[in-house]
């Protein structure tokens, strides 16, 4: 082997390693700048804001909670996946589940319908609880995914707040 096809060698290597050292380079630069976007990514704060039946039966219904999910980020996100549980007391009284694309606006109050199922025994025990000391404590949990300029992610939520029995939420 002379010397020139010896340096070809080397300097295709040499370019070779070049490359791939540029596109680990990018690699990093751009898993840096996810992990800086998740870190400013500020979760959406969601509230109960009514409650609406829509359909009861022997073993029981369905209604639609409305929420007012408030973006505070600087863009707008794209909640692709919304899940909810709430909680009246200590029990799990409805849940439900949205994955249908739903626009939130930067810095502002976005009205989100969830529809939920609940068991008639669930029903009956939160009416019981609610005729008795007049209003109940309730509890939401769930997550949001949404989609992002830097990526999708999903965060947990939670919020509490009191339901009387004339009809009235009040966030805690």
């Amino acid at each position: 082997m002379n010397r020139s096809s010896s340096a070809r060698r080397i300097g295709l290597r040499a370019s070779d390693f070049g490359l791939r050292a540029s596109v680990l380079g990018l690699l990093l630069v751009l898993a840096g700048c996810a992990t800086l976007a998740r870190s400013v990514f500020a979760t959406p704060t969601v509230q109960l804001k009514d409650v609406r039946m829509k359909a009861i039966g022997f073993q029981g219904g369905s209604m639609d909670i409305v929420l007012d999910v408030t973006n505070p980020n600087d863009y707008r996100l794209d909640a692709t996946r919304l899940t909810y549980n709430l909680f009246v007391d200590t029990m799990k009284v409805a849940f439900g589940e949205v994955d249908k694309t739903t626009t939130l606006e930067p810095h502002r109050k976005n009205e989100v319908v969830v529809p939920v199922s609940f068991s008639m025994q669930e029903l009956i025990r939160a009416t019981q609880l609610m005729s008795q000391t007049g209003g109940v404590d309730y509890r939401v949990t769930g997550e949001v995914t949404a989609a992002t300029p830097s990526g999708s992610f999903t965060r947990a939520y939670a919020g509490t707040g009191h339901f009387d029995n004339i009809g009235s939420v009040r966030p805690r």
